[in-house]
């Protein structure tokens, strides 16, 4: 896989300059198996460089989520939260949400994003063992994107399971 795969939903802008150096950081293959260390510094070589795009941030917070790097993680999806929700128009904290506080179905664009950061956000607080918390804001995640467009109805049933066995 190579950096510029990340934005395969997303894709720079046509017709933009694009400088050298990203050019050839794009080019470069990600192998989080073989070499996490440098995989993590290209990522955040891209995020330096277009600090405007979010998906160096969502791929980072997935590498530090499998990693047990939880804090770490749970950092970028706040700011992912909040950038995606900026973006989008409407309040980043998902508490004060509600079906109808944005256009949630298709989920498209800082939208889309948005909801997979919350789903991620459930995904690190179960494995940080915040069981309640991840319920909490995977049932949001339920309520906002019922046709479980990013696939938070899997991480829900993990965290209902472990609810049931407390």
């Amino acid at each position: 896989m190579q950096l510029r795969d990340l934005f395969d939903e997303f894709p720079l802008p046509k017709g933009e300059v694009v400088p050298i150096a990203l050019q050839q950081l794009l080019r470069s293959e990600l192998d989080v198996h073989q070499d996490w260390a440098r995989t993590e510094r290209l990522l955040l070589d891209t995020r330096t460089l277009i600090p405007e795009r979010l998906e160096p941030v969502v791929a980072l917070y997935k590498m530090y989520a499998y990693s047990n790097r939880h804090a770490e993680a749970l950092g970028l999806i706040h700011e992912a939260l909040e950038r995606a929700a900026s973006s989008a128009g409407f309040d980043p904290d998902w508490h004060k949400l509600s079906p109808q506080s944005a256009p949630w179905s298709p989920a498209s664009g800082a939208i889309r994003l948005y909801l997979y950061s919350l789903k991620a956000l459930g995904f690190v607080l179960l494995r940080s063992g915040e069981v309640a918390e991840a319920h909490a804001a995977l049932t949001r995640l339920a309520e906002l994107d019922p046709q479980d467009q990013v696939g938070g109805s899997v991480v829900l049933g993990m965290a209902e399971r472990l609810l049931a066995e407390e």
